[in-house]
């Protein structure tokens, strides 16, 4: 199966996981997915738009930014991140995720369930 970029839409959901603004997301999958697969998006957060903090219990996630920069909260600190970082959260761990440059934060997002 193949999903050509211009049939996959865009959907906006404002305030994800109690964050500021919208996130734009992009389901990569066109909803056909592997059993174990939650999610595989590319999501674009504008600046000073978030992802709030959550816990992901029974599945994990795995962040890789595309490009722009952003500040990651891994549960227990902030840290700066940009294009090129990977950012995994395990079950049972916390994190969020914040753009607060210019740019917008385009980032691809895979959930996998245990």
């Amino acid at each position: 199966m193949i999903n050509h970029g211009e049939n996959l839409p865009v959907t906006i959901v404002e305030h994800l996981r109690g964050g500021a603004g919208e996130v734009y997301v992009k389901d990569l999958t066109l909803g056909r997915k592997p059993v174990n697969l939650r999610m595989f998006s590319e999501m674009i957060l504008l600046k000073g738009c978030s992802i709030g903090t959550h816990t992901h219990a029974g599945d994990g996630e795995i962040i890789y930014i595309l490009s722009g920069e952003g500040i990651y909260f891994d549960g227990n600190a902030e840290s700066p991140v940009r294009a090129g970082d990977a950012l995994v959260c395990c079950s049972g761990e916390s994190h969020a995720l914040r753009n607060e440059g210019d740019m917008p934060l385009k980032y691809l997002a895979c959930i996998i369930m245990e």
